[in-house]
């Protein structure tokens, strides 16, 4: 004779299959919702490089320009925007234009004032051979438009 017990399990009940239902349905709900934000998060992170990326371009783009002859810097009209189109060589063009149908880029150059000590100032004696430039960025979301940029000074460093 066997001494085991045989038991006899008639399986779950309705109420606990509708809570382990429940429960999985919460945790793949939880797990989806997590990776729709970490999706997006990756994609704003994307953006974010690849604009700093067209400023660094825009920020050598200028140089080259420069470095081709001062007079395409000195003889561009201080507050107008520009963009910067490739053919060949880097130029400046007022016509917008768009990288990747989701990037615009624009530049901007500002007068440079020294004051009495020769240190860039807002006001005093103009330097020509000085030129800021503002290197902008602007890409859309859902919710707007975001913008990044980077000021920075070129001078004549060939006269």
């Amino acid at each position: 004779m066997n001494n085991f017990k045989i038991k006899n399990n008639k399986g779950f009940s309705i109420i606990e299959v509708v809570i382990v239902c429940a429960v999985i349905s919460i945790c793949l709900f939880a797990l989806m919702s997590s990776a729709g934000k970490s999706i997006q998060v990756s994609n704003q992170s994307l953006r974010q490089a690849q604009a700093t990326l067209l400023i660094e371009e825009g920020v050598e783009s200028i140089k080259s320009i420069r470095d081709n002859n001062w007079t395409n810097i000195s003889g561009l009209t201080n507050g107008q925007k520009y963009y910067l189109s490739f053919n060949n060589n880097w130029s400046l063009s007022p016509t917008a234009s768009n990288i990747d149908g989701l990037f615009t880029r624009e530049v901007v150059s500002s007068a440079v004032y020294r004051d009495s000590n020769d240190n860039i100032a807002e006001s005093g004696t103009l330097d020509s051979g000085t030129v800021k430039f503002t290197v902008t960025v602007h890409w859309s979301k859902p919710n707007g438009t975001v913008s990044k940029s980077l000021s920075f000074y070129v001078s004549n460093i060939f006269n």
